[in-house]
């Protein structure tokens, strides 16, 4: 009899249309750490007397689904957890898809590059459509391919514009900003390219606090040795929170309120889709004040919460209604080593700053900003002879000039959410 091990288990989730239906496809497989969401129905000691020292059985109370998820801070899958606290994007194209062919020779007759599934070769002479006539000169020769490749009608090729450098290379721009260009296909018989397929086009998600609708998610939680799977559905996120320090493992917490649980023997998911794993580090954080480095930071912790209200209504199969968003919060705690009095005369004076949390490496990057934060009067310790620190509990609130709370930016080669 197989038991179940943590190593072994699998989390998938979809975006539902309806709350509290799950989705027949489109799930997604996401990274986590640990689990606790699941449904809980205590049993209320029965009162009754009468009987005899011994009670009588007792009943069932009401059912209970929600939890936390430990997920990574990643550059695509901390997308579909950001949706669910700050509700849809709004997603432009940034950075243009690039690759490279670098050819150590003059191409021969019969050598052929591919761009996008086209097959271009090149002729000793005569050349007619996707052809390139081969010179003197290997950089003679990528100057005609070059003109060829920009005034090709190949709807394929003319996705991109094409420039010759450093007399050995052919370098390739796909025409549309964003992350749809990666998957443009690459190749070459006598050259190499630098992938196959172009890379660094980048998407940019833009959330932001305070929508009064936000999505609901079906979560299947599985234990294929048992096996058991679980499917909740109307899961809503509640909060995300997560700290900045100066090392260990990037992880933050997502505690999610769910309508109800459906167990199984076999998935429901389906075969997920696969995300790329590109894990931001806390090497690659930084703490903005203003728009200026803040130093001295010893450590922050950051919460956002929706501050959910369940909807108990009576019903027969014991679920909620919903969980509609109340006011939003974001708050933290932020250990500094006392080497000025900026801050302090900050909490002092009762006056509001711009505070940047950012994580980038790469072309991909993660940033809060949180327009308007207030901090209370601390104490200032002396615990011993060692540094001195002070710890700010600040509070975020809508700046008047941004007309919200805080804005939200991840960029990545996810073309949506």
């Amino acid at each position: 009899m197989a038991r179940a091990q943590g190593a072994r288990s699998q989390l998938a989730a979809a975006f539902e249309t309806v709350y509290g239906t799950a989705p027949s496809s489109g799930f997604t497989k996401l990274p986590f750490a640990s689990i606790t969401l699941g449904s809980a129905q205590p049993l209320l000691a029965s009162e009754l007397l009468g009987y005899g020292r011994d009670p009588l059985a007792p009943i069932k109370d009401a059912v209970t689904t929600d939890g936390d998820i430990v997920v990574p801070i990643d550059a695509e899958a901390w997308g579909f957890w950001l949706k669910g606290a700050f509700g849809e994007p709004v997603t432009t194209g940034d950075d243009a898809a690039t690759g490279t062919i670098v050819f150590a020779e003059n191409p021969t007759a019969g050598d052929t590059i591919t761009l996008g599934g086209t097959v271009w070769a090149f002729t000793a002479s005569g050349a007619t459509g996707a052809e390139t006539d081969i010179e003197a000169s290997l950089a003679d020769t990528l100057a005609a391919l070059v003109i060829d490749l920009n005034a090709s009608a190949d709807a394929a090729v003319a996705k991109c514009t094409y420039a010759a450098s450093g007399g050995d290379t052919l370098e390739i721009v796909f025409d549309t900003a964003g992350a749809a260009g990666n998957a443009f296909t690459i190749a070459a018989s006598a050259a190499m390219p630098s992938g196959a397929t172009l890379g660094g086009g980048g998407s940019v998600h833009t959330f932001t606090s305070g929508s009064w609708t936000l999505p609901s998610l079906s979560i299947e939680k599985g234990l294929p040795d048992v096996p058991r799977f679980e499917m909740f559905s109307g899961c809503m996120v509640n909060s995300l929170s997560w700290q900045m320090q100066r090392s260990g493992l990037l992880t933050a917490t997502a505690n999610i309120i769910a309508q109800g649980e459906t167990p199984a023997t076999s998935s429901a998911a389906g075969t997920p889709a696969d995300i790329t794993l590109a894990r931001f580090g806390h090497f690659n954080g930084s703490i903005e004040r203003e728009g200026v480095a803040l130093g001295n930071v010893v450590s922050t912790e950051i919460t956002y919460s929706n501050n959910l209200d369940r909807i108990e209504t009576i019903r027969g199969d014991g679920k909620i209604d919903g969980a509609d968003p109340s006011m939003a919060s974001l708050s933290g705690s932020t250990v500094m080593r006392f080497a000025d009095t900026t801050l302090l005369e900050q909490a002092l004076n009762g006056e509001a700053c711009e505070l940047t949390f950012a994580y980038s490496f790469g072309g991909n990057s993660f940033e809060l900003v949180a327009h308007a934060v207030y901090l209370p009067r601390p104490r200032v310790e002396i615990p011993g002879p060692s540094g001195v620190q002070v710890t700010f509990e600040w509070q975020a609130a809508l700046d008047p000039v941004a007309g919200k709370m805080c804005t939200v930016t991840l960029v990545n080669e996810v073309a949506d959410y």
